[in-house]
Parts: structure tokens; sequence; C-alpha cells
């Protein structure tokens, strides 16, 4: 039968045990939290970037529709013809392009 000391040591024996046990648990604990909230900043950063990239393309979208407007309004036939009229300019009938051929000079 086991003496008093020899109880008092296994048992001080078990709960240093444990108590080891239980500080490794807790610093697996402790390390898989720290390792969740660093991930979940990455993940959080990476749609806070990714937001703000969606937000320039919908700007930049914005912006060439409005350019594009802007160039079919200018390349309107009618509006070109207006402002030919408005500046009394005419129209260029039978005109004769000089570099309308490649042999431009050369003798006939």
């Amino acid at each position: 039968m086991p003496s008093g000391r020899q109880r008092v040591k296994e048992l001080d024996n078990s709960i240093g045990s444990v108590f080891k046990i239980n500080a490794t648990i807790l610093l697996i604990i402790g390390f898989l939290a720290v390792f969740y909230v660093v991930q979940a900043n990455i993940i959080a950063a990476s749609y806070y970037k990714i937001s703000r990239i969606n937000q320039t393309v919908d700007s930049l979208n914005e912006v060439r529709s409005s350019l594009a407007s802007q160039k079919s309004s200018i390349e309107d036939p009618a509006r070109v013809l207006d402002f030919a009229l408005s500046r009394n300019m005419v129209e260029a009938k039978d005109a004769v392009y000089l570099f309308e051929s490649g042999n431009v000079a050369l003798k006939p």
C-alpha cells in the first residue's frame, strides 16, 4: 500500500501533467485564435480592395459612356452640316485630289 508521501507525489505529478496538458491546449487555442483573426483581416482587406476596384471600374465606365455619347454627337452628319452652314462653308464638288492616283509626278 502506498504511503501518504507517495500519494501526494502521485497527486502532484498528475496535477502537473494536467496543468501541462491544459497549458498546451490553451496555447494551441490562443495560436489558432490569433491565426483566425489575421486571416479574417487579410480576407476583409482583399474584399475592400476588390470593392474599391469595382467602384473605380464603374466610375470609368460612366466616363467612357459619357465620352462615347459626346463622340457620337460630334460625328452626327446633321450637326456637321449645321456647323458648316453656320460658318458659310460650301460643298466641294468634283474635287480632284493630288494623290488620288499613284503617278502624280509623271508627265502625261
